[in-house]
């Protein structure tokens, strides 16, 4: 398990830069990072290995902030590995509100599925023989 944070302002890109800028002051390493304008707000959304620190940092700032509990999934580097885990899913009747890659190292591959319910996944990841949470 992880968490994904999600900062969403107003403004330029500048604005957005500025409010990430505060965990780089404090030292906070992000493992994944990603951005988007939706109509005339920025939202950046990321995963760090300091959790703690993001929400200490961010409630001092006075940056409103949210936070989701996410599933990292680790598969082999096949096609349709992805797919299978997701299919298992939809067939569970499990939501998946977003996914990506994590990283891709050698035959491994693990992926960021959000999901609206967490621990009906993680079972599910589980059962599959060829697919284990991290």
């Amino acid at each position: 398990m992880a968490t994904e944070f999600e900062l969403t302002m107003t403004g330029t890109t500048k604005n957005l830069l500025d409010s990430i800028a505060v965990l780089a002051d404090h030292k906070v390493n992000l493992s994944t990072v990603a951005t988007a304008k939706v109509g005339d707000r920025y939202v950046i959304k990321f995963l760090t290995g300091d959790e703690d620190e993001v929400r200490r940092t961010f409630m001092k700032a006075d940056l409103p902030f949210k936070e989701r509990k996410v599933l990292v999934v680790n598969l082999h580097n096949r096609p349709g590995e992805w797919f299978k885990v997701a299919k298992q899913f939809a067939i569970a009747g499990i939501e998946i509100e977003a996914s990506y890659m994590l990283s891709q190292i050698g035959d491994q591959m693990r992926f960021i599925f959000l999901v609206n319910d967490f621990e009906k996944a993680k079972k599910i990841c589980s059962q599959i023989a060829e697919c284990s949470v991290g």
